[in-house]
């Protein structure tokens, strides 16, 4: 074959080649290639960044006629990477004002155009890796050339780039951050023009409800009665909870927010609800008394006694004459707890919640009232509750069927689409039926960054800010719940309730109390919603392996509660003994651990490992040697220690063996912090060694201690031996006197004929 021929063969090769696999794929035909190749591959890891911008403050957070006339930014520059960056500049990019829901959600996810941009403001000197520069800059509103040519109130997409030059290629853009900033209104400009237009408010204010969560992962350990609380530590030497509630920490920067914002009696206050996690308090009670830290180094002395204390007390303070939402104690997962039908435990989570923050708050807490974990509820869930007498429950719009009017801040739920009602129907009388409370999720979004990730590392409070403002200017019902652990700063908390409070002066947002929101009813005629349950939310459940093994855990503890009593002598209730076990099961199945199963399955191990210990404590005193049983009916004698603070009732069961036969000696109560000895009364048919197992029990089967294997030693004989040996003894009698009489008879007939 010539060459030319070759060539003219793979050509129409090639040829047949494509035509087939455009007919295979018929992307290709079309000249997409690329794009099928793209949705073959998975998508490609971003590079690591060469730098991080991170910003501390901005200045105002809202803009009003009364702000300065420049936006004030501050922050610093972190090299992140391996080369020297020179050249750093840093500038501000702006969008158009949103005017829309949808509008919004682009903005915080960062795909909205910015194309008013300003000059670089330098950030001087070279950054070597690892080092960090700080800037601060001023930005004017308006008025100067290159300022941000902002002329009317809105809500607007604010851009904050970096660029440099790393040592090895050219100039490039290195980290940006996107914000939203609420003009309210306009402050004179930097070149002397006046004050420019304010947003008007709505006709009618919105009604604002604020849910102000101070909670916490759970982080106590496992203690016995009457020992200092153990907190758990995954880093040497550092003290989580303590950090939390020390000056600058931030359980501290929410509760001062609330303290310096919005204090009792304020015109705002009536809006907002502080909800409280039970466990967060009863931790902090038990550490202000003392308490020791376990980390991998090993368990020393806490050092947060006295910041707990006073903790404590600022929040008995600010929650003074305010609605106080109490959450499941731990934050339990409800919907986790329901599934695996631990009805008992979703009780205990909710009513030990109210009465932990009666005692420890001195306040009368708002019950009835549920928060799930995302606003997520299923129809399993309601249903319990609602046998609980909860009337109201915090829900996403997105997970209701069908979805309420955009204005409605109140609907009536039902438990699922078999009890879907009819178009119109009011579901007040319902028993499974409660009062939805439509929480806005663009705005819980924007708190949690979940549409912004990188605003959520700084000002995370700044998207939130601007979402309110936006929300406020629409009239509409406005429900603001942060997220329940919610990851913020003082200064961004109290600018957050800062900007609520100017809304409220300025006339757009009026208060609204929870508690008169979750007593009321949908009007007449209003269509009942009914539940759906998200796949994504039960794939975030507390894995069942857990539930399950809390309700091994959870019989045992029921089990134990019937069998301990109060010893007199002790004076111990078994309540007290055993409720802090269960609401340690409770703290193994926290919604904080929905992101960390792992920590829920380590949790729920300690917590078995703990009943073990307690159940090993009611035992068979093992005896230095062998029972001798001088008798057949000689009884056996069997100790049982109990090193509960509380009486026991046990169950003694023995094994069969040949040659013994023992009898029941029905339940025994074994005093608080004793021993008492068994007698079993026995049958011995037969001398020797025995071994017997012995096991003790509650009344209804939980074992108790460990087996015990008792060796035994008969020295007693036996109706069969005690027959041979009589017998025996009447045969060699006999054979005594077989031998003895005739001799006896020979003598008696020689006597007369020898006289």
């Amino acid at each position: 074959m010539t060459p030319q021929l070759s060539r003219g063969a793979a050509a129409v090769l090639v040829a047949v080649l494509g035509v087939l696999l455009s007919l295979a794929v018929p992307g290709i035909a079309q000249g997409e290639p690329a794009a099928v190749e793209q949705a073959r591959q998975p998508p490609p890891h971003p590079p690591a960044p060469l730098a991080r911008l991170e910003l501390s403050d901005l200045t105002p957070r809202m803009v009003t006629v009364n702000s300065a006339p420049s936006l004030r930014v501050t922050g610093r520059v972190v090299n992140a990477g391996d080369h020297s960056i020179s050249q750093l500049g840093i500038r501000l990019q702006r969008g158009d004002a949103v005017n829309s829901d949808a509008a919004v959600t682009r903005a915080l996810r960062g795909d909205t155009e910015t194309p008013l941009i300003t000059r670089i403001q330098p950030v001087p000197g070279d950054l070597p890796p690892g080092r960090s520069s700080p800037f601060q800059f001023d930005m004017p509103l308006r008025g100067a050339p290159d300022s941000l040519q902002i002329t009317q109130p809105g809500v607007y997409p604010l851009l904050v780039s970096l660029d440099g030059k790393p040592d090895v290629g050219g100039p490039t853009r290195l980290s940006s951050i996107r914000l939203l900033l609420p003009v309210l209104g306009l402050p004179p400009s930097t070149t002397g023009a006046p004050a420019g237009p304010g947003w008007q408010p709505p006709p009618q204010p919105a009604p604002l409800t604020v849910m102000w969560p101070l909670t916490a992962a759970p982080q106590r350990l496992p203690s016995a009665p009457g020992e200092p609380v153990l907190i758990r530590s995954d880093r040497p030497g550092t003290d989580p909870v303590a950090a939390e509630i020390a000056p600058g920490g931030r359980l501290d920067g929410l509760l001062g927010a609330l303290e310096q914002a919005v204090p009792p009696g304020s015109p705002l206050a009536a809006a907002v609800c502080v909800a409280v996690d039970p466990q967060l308090l009863e931790t902090l009670d038990g550490m202000s008394h003392g308490y020791r830290v376990s980390d991998p180094r090993g368990i020393t002395d806490g050092t947060g006694a006295q910041d707990a204390r006073s903790w404590l007390d600022r929040l008995r303070a600010a929650v003074q004459g305010r609605c106080v939402l109490p959450l499941p104690y731990a934050d339990a997962d409800l919907v986790a707890l329901s599934r695996a039908g631990l009805t008992d435990l979703e009780a205990q989570a909710t009513s030990a919640g109210a009465r932990l923050v009666s005692d420890l708050l001195g306040v009368q807490p708002l019950t009835g009232v549920i928060w799930p974990a995302g606003e997520v509820i299923d129809e399993r869930t309601l249903t319990d509750l609602t046998a609980l007498q909860t009337r109201a429950v915090l829900v996403d719009p997105r997970d209701l069927a069908p979805p309420p009017a955009a204005q409605a801040d109140l609907v009536g739920l039902v438990g699922g689409s078999s009890s879907t009602p009819n178009p119109g129907t009011v579901i007040s009388g319902n028993r499974d039926s409660a009062i939805g409370l439509v929480v806005d999720p663009l705005l819980t979004g924007a708190l949690a960054g979940t549409t912004s990730p990188a605003a959520a590392t700084s000002l995370p409070a700044q998207d939130g800010i601007g979402t309110l403002v936006y929300r406020a200017a629409s009239g509409r019902g406005i429900m603001l719940v942060p997220p329940r652990r919610w990851q913020v700063r003082g200064t961004d908390a109290i600018a957050l309730i800062d900007t609520a409070r100017e809304l409220l002066n300025a006339g757009f947002v009026t208060a609204r109390e929870l508690p008169a929101l979750a007593t009321a009813r949908p009007a007449t005629g209003t269509a009942a919603v009914w539940l759906t349950y998200p796949p994504q939310a039960s794939a975030e459940e507390i894995p069942s392996p857990v539930t399950a093994e809390i309700q091994r855990d959870r019989d045992v503890l029921r089990d134990l509660q019937g069998a301990t009593v109060l010893d007199p002598a002790a004076n111990l209730r078994p309540a007290s003994l055993l409720d802090p076990l269960r609401l340690g099961l409770l703290r193994a199945v926290s919604t904080a651990w929905r992101e960390a199963p792992t920590r829920a399955v380590q949790l729920a191990a300690e917590q078995s490992i703990q009943l073990d210990e307690l159940r090993r404590s009611v035992r068979i005193v093992q005896p230095p040697g062998p029972y001798s049983l001088a008798a057949s009916d000689s009884p056996l004698l069997i100790t049982v220690s109990n090193e509960l603070p509380v009486g026991v009732q046990v169950a003694l069961n023995l094994s069969e063996t040949a040659g013994l036969r023992a009898g029941a000696v029905g339940l025994q109560l074994v005093p608080a912090r004793s021993t008492r000895q068994l007698v079993i009364p026995a049958k011995v048919s037969r001398a020797g060694q025995f071994s017997i197992d012995a096991r003790l029990s509650t009344p209804g089967g939980t074992p108790l201690g460990e087996p015990s294997t008792l060796q035994l030693r008969s020295t007693a004989f036996g109706r069969v031996t005690v027959a041979l040996t009589a017998g025996a003894g009447a045969l060699l009698v006999l054979l005594v006197a077989r031998r003895i009489v005739p001799k006896v008879r020979q003598r008696l007939r020689r006597t007369p004929e020898a006289g």
